[in-house]
């Protein structure tokens, strides 16, 4: 897909509930390819932010779906997506019989299939597609969409999608995209904490921690994690394992390594900075 849509001379509107770090983003990748932009966010700060880009404000979700037939979610946590899609002035109320709503926001698979179920039974369709690769990527337009759901609502959005994400992937059925997301992530964790702890074998022998990346960086230890260690905040590991592990129990399964992580996912950013504010780090060690 190409990194941007073609100017769009029409200024079809495309709604955005949340305007936090990935949603201003997507506000300013929608209005410079020739959107108008609906928004929705609830906090002062951010809604400064969201007219400066040139956004325009609505007080409810289901203002929002009034006057756009595809609507975006980018809020951080499960319990808004479902006041965003269930509450008394959400999606689902909003006397609409058509549209697609996409959520972009990382969340529990079942709960998108669920939400999916709903909007169908409205004549809405739904795509559960969660965005990677970080801020940079969301600044820069070049975001990597996992998606969950039909071709045919993928090609709807797919205009508006292309402006902010440079690649999109249709992994199967609505909740593919959710578990495509929470696999990627894990897996980053992984190796995060893996650096973590390594840090601490490579200190017991005094070795020169930015030295040791630079060689590991040559060598099958490279990773996502090791390459772009500077942006590796673990701000998000805790809630990312928690869905996992919720997928884990849903189909009981005895991941013992999973379980570590889980464990270690919740202790990892306070780790993380501490290593940091000593200069024991990968990055600027000792500096």
């Amino acid at each position: 897909m190409g990194k941007h849509a073609v100017k769009n001379m029409t200024r079809e509107t495309i709604g955005l509930i949340g305007a936090g770090r990935m949603g201003l983003a997507q506000i300013k990748h929608l209005v410079n390819a020739g959107y108008a932009v609906s928004c929705c966010e609830q906090a002062d700060t951010q809604q400064t932010k969201a007219l400066a880009l040139g956004a325009v404000l609505r007080e409810s979700p289901a203002a929002v779906f009034a006057e756009s037939s595809v609507v975006y979610i980018a809020v951080g946590f499960d319990p808004e997506v479902i006041q965003i899609c269930r509450g008394e002035h959400g999606l689902l109320n909003s006397g609409r019989r058509d549209g697609v709503v996409v959520v972009n926001s990382t969340c529990d698979p079942e709960l998108m299939i669920e939400l999916g179920t709903e909007f169908a039974a409205q004549g809405i369709e739904f795509l559960d597609i969660p965005i990677a690769r970080g801020g940079w990527a969301a600044d820069n337009g070049t975001l990597l969409a996992m998606v969950g759901g039909e071709q045919s609502a993928l090609d709807r959005v797919t205009p508006s999608l292309s402006t902010f994400c440079s690649d999109i992937k249709l992994m199967g059925p609505i909740g593919r995209g959710q578990v495509t997301k929470a696999i990627n992530n894990l897996l980053l964790w992984l190796n995060g904490v893996g650096l973590l702890e390594s840090a601490q074998i490579a200190e017991s022998y005094q070795m020169d921690l930015e030295y040791l990346r630079d060689v590991l960086m040559l060598s099958s230890g490279r990773s996502a994690a090791i390459e772009d260690w500077s942006k590796m905040t673990f701000t998000w590991a805790a809630k990312d394992m928690q869905i996992v592990q919720q997928m884990m129990d849903r189909y009981d399964l005895d991941l013992e390594l999973l379980k570590v992580l889980g464990t270690r996912a919740q202790t990892a950013k306070t780790e993380r900075e501490a290593r940091h504010a000593q200069g024991k780090d990968w990055i600027n060690a000792g500096k």
